[in-house]
């Protein structure tokens, strides 16, 4: 009878301790969600970035529209123009041809005006193009399909000069045309690896194009970011940004680098692993996310940026 009362007396000290052990493990499953609901300040939008056309030089602005297709300010809508082959649709970058960040253009009262190193600049008139609506089916990334209106022979003719190629059209899309760009969130993976440091200074963010820059968060900070604010506009990160050769091409020279940096340096240590993200994106390394709009708000140079932390950032 005693040595029953005895075992007794261990099992229950086993049931409360596995009880014990299951309420703490949740307690603290329950504290990181909590954490990683809380909205935390993790630096300043240090620069803010509108490329119309497709790889042309950057437009830059103390302040933007965050909407559902990407900044906003006044006429000037990001990403709205590309150039494509006019035979075979496929859109021209300046992976292909560097010389394209030396395009300029700015919109004002219904005109894009489009500008090329040694050459009168051309305008296009929106409210003709629209009446126009010459559609043209062109292919981007992984044979994806999208629509564009055509932007007229003038434009046409200026662009295919300067690239060097004869028959590209520039292309407009507005919302409401076919197309096959979607944003999917994917499993993340992220190597944290710290930066090694260059010896020389020949790269900068302009070489990776963002439209929004943070300042003052450690680096690879993005990794871990599930959401952002800034003022009353709000983010949510949906996929981590491979990069391309195109971050190679100087925004000054207009020439891509020999030595094929930043790529090869960063291929060293932000690349994905073996698994469904690798066989995504091969051997572009990460940098950077894309965010997707839960909130339309204007943002300005110097508003603090908050972020919602993932529990980790793997």
């Amino acid at each position: 009878m005693i040595e029953l009362d005895k075992e007794k007396k261990i099992l229950i000290g086993c049931v409360a301790s596995s009880f014990l052990a299951y309420h703490t493990a949740r307690q603290i499953y329950a504290y990181i969600n909590s954490r990683s609901e809380e909205w935390v300040p993790i630096g300043t939008v240090k620069s803010l970035h509108i490329y119309p056309i497709k790889s042309c030089k950057d437009i830059d602005l103390f302040a933007f529209k965050c909407t559902k297709l990407g900044p906003v300010m006044g006429e000037l809508e990001d990403r709205a123009f590309m150039l494509v082959d006019g035979e075979t649709g496929r859109f021209v970058t300046a992976r292909q041809k560097p010389r394209l960040v030396h395009l300029k253009c700015k919109m004002e009262n219904g005109t894009l005006e489009v500008t090329v190193p040694g050459k009168p600049s051309v305008t296009v008139d929106m409210k003709k193009v629209l009446e126009n609506n010459k559609v043209i089916r062109s292919i981007m990334f992984r044979e994806m399909k999208i629509d564009g209106l055509d932007c007229g022979d003038d434009v046409a003719k200026l662009l295919s000069e300067f690239i060097e190629e004869p028959n590209h059209r520039l292309l407009y899309h507005k919302e409401g045309l076919y197309t096959e760009r979607t944003c999917i969130p994917k499993e993340d993976w992220w190597n944290n690896n710290p930066l090694p440091d260059r010896k020389d200074d020949l790269i900068s963010m302009r070489n990776f194009r963002p439209s929004i820059e943070v300042d003052g968060c450690p680096a690879w900070d993005e990794d871990k970011w599930s959401a952002l604010r800034i003022g009353d506009a709000q983010l949510e990160i949906v996929a981590s940004c491979a990069r391309c050769v195109l971050t190679t091409v100087d925004p000054e020279k207009a020439e891509m680098s020999k030595e094929n940096q930043p790529l090869r340096k960063l291929r060293e240590f932000r690349v994905a692993p073996d698994g469904p993200m690798r066989k995504t994106y091969l051997d572009n390394p990460i940098f950077g996310v894309y965010a997707g709009l839960v909130k339309e708000a204007y943002i300005h140079v110097g508003m603090t940026v908050w972020a919602k932390y993932k529990p980790c950032a793997f």
